[in-house]
This record gives structure tokens, sequence and C-alpha cells, in this order.
């Protein structure tokens, strides 16, 4: 562990989460600087939003957009809408880009029946489900607000204003990037826009604290290890 981590690290544990929290708005709205891709074809800047998409073409396999920074402890806020409701997609955070560009680590989910869960891209797979699999909470090809809290081995997902996740991993990673999906298959568009990254913020979300949110953790499944997945 380099010194300033070590430090930092030490500091956090002295003064608490929310001490050295700081907004990031890591999308700039006009075009893709500080992102990049593997095929940047499939990625594009419109009306200030994130667009991933072919067009009326079919995706041969799932198209990763990466924020070129990583992220330890943080809570993420955006809105996404996805075309048709029957399509993939997905955020990645604390995650692994490999040398081919497609991601390992933890991924909120989008797509009819996995909106709202936590998924493991190519690893552990489904960590924990959304039980409102038919998306009655959600705005059917319309704006939806998402959010994502991770503090050490807790994470935290919500879709306008409901907790669709709360989950402690003592095994999953702490550390890593985010990036954007579109999935292989059918063609499709998802735009993802005002995005706000926020580091080393508070324990608290939707007017809950953090004794309320910890109370909502269960216990990741460990299951196992696989070189790929979703």
């Amino acid at each position: 562990m380099k010194l300033h981590d070590l430090f930092l690290s030490c500091l956090l544990s002295l003064l608490g989460p929310g001490f050295l929290s700081a907004k990031e708005t890591f999308f700039n709205g006009k075009d893709l600087s500080g992102w990049s891709a593997e095929d940047m074809s499939y990625w594009s800047v419109q009306n200030g939003g994130i667009v991933g998409t072919k067009g009326d073409q079919k995706i041969p396999s799932n198209q990763f957009l990466w924020y070129d920074k990583k992220v330890k402890d943080f809570k993420l806020t955006l809105q996404v809408k996805q075309i048709p409701f029957a399509a993939n997609a997905g955020i990645q955070f604390r995650s692994t880009r490999e040398p081919n560009g497609q991601a390992v680590g933890y991924q909120a989910d989008i797509g009819k029946g996995w909106w709202g869960s936590l998924y493991h891209e190519h690893g552990r797979k489904i960590l924990a489900k959304n039980l409102d699999t038919e998306g009655t909470n959600l705005k059917h090809e319309k704006w939806n607000t998402y959010e994502i809290l991770a503090v050490g081995h807790r994470i935290w997902l919500a879709i306008n204003g409901k907790i669709t996740v709360a989950l402690r991993d003592p095994i999953g990673e702490l550390e890593g990037q985010i990036s954007l999906q579109v999935h292989g298959g059918m063609p499709q568009k998802v735009i993802y826009k005002d995005l706000v990254l926020e580091r080393y913020p508070e324990v608290k979300m939707l007017g809950m604290n953090q004794s309320e949110l910890d109370k909502l953790l269960e216990l990741a499944p460990k299951g196992f290890i696989k070189p790929r997945g979703k």
C-alpha cells in the first residue's frame, strides 16, 4: 500500500465517512473526455447524455465505456433510460478492465427483470436480486433515477427512491473503475445522464441514516469465481 493511501485510510477511520466527501461531476455533458472504450463507435454524447447503441444493428458482445479514474467508497447518482424496455445494460463499479475492454466486478443491473439487482460481471454472477422483478417502480422507456452507495463492504442500490439491494459482501472488491454497459444482443439504446459522483460519502440514503441502512443489510453468497459470466 502506498504511503498516501495508508495515511488516507487511517485518517478516514479516525474522522468517519463523510468528512472528506466531495461531489464530482465526472461527465461534462458535451463529450467523452475522461472516458474510453475498446470500440468507441458504440458511444456518443447526445442532448447532454451518454448514449450506447449501434442503431438498428444487433450488438455482437457486451460493450463498456470506462471512466478513467478508480473509485473506492462512493455514491453515484444518475438518470437512465433504456429503449426497448426488454433490453439489458448495467453500471459497473469497483471493476477491473480486462485487456479486451470487458469488465470483471460489480454491476448495478438494468433491464427487464434485472433493474435494481446486483450482479458480479464475469465472476460470481447474481449477488442480490431485486424482488420487484415486474418493475412496478420503473418508468418504462423513460428516465429512471439510479443510486449506488458503496462504503467498505456494504452496498446499497436504489431506483426512483426505493432501495432494491442492501448487501454486505466481505469478499468483494473495495476499489476499481466505473463503466457503463450496453449489453450484447438485440438492437437497443441506453442513455445515461446527470451523472454525479461523491467520493467518501456519508452513509445515508433516501432519508435514512447509517444505523437504519445497516439494518437492511443481507450477507452476500460466496459462490465461485468463474472466468466468464453474463
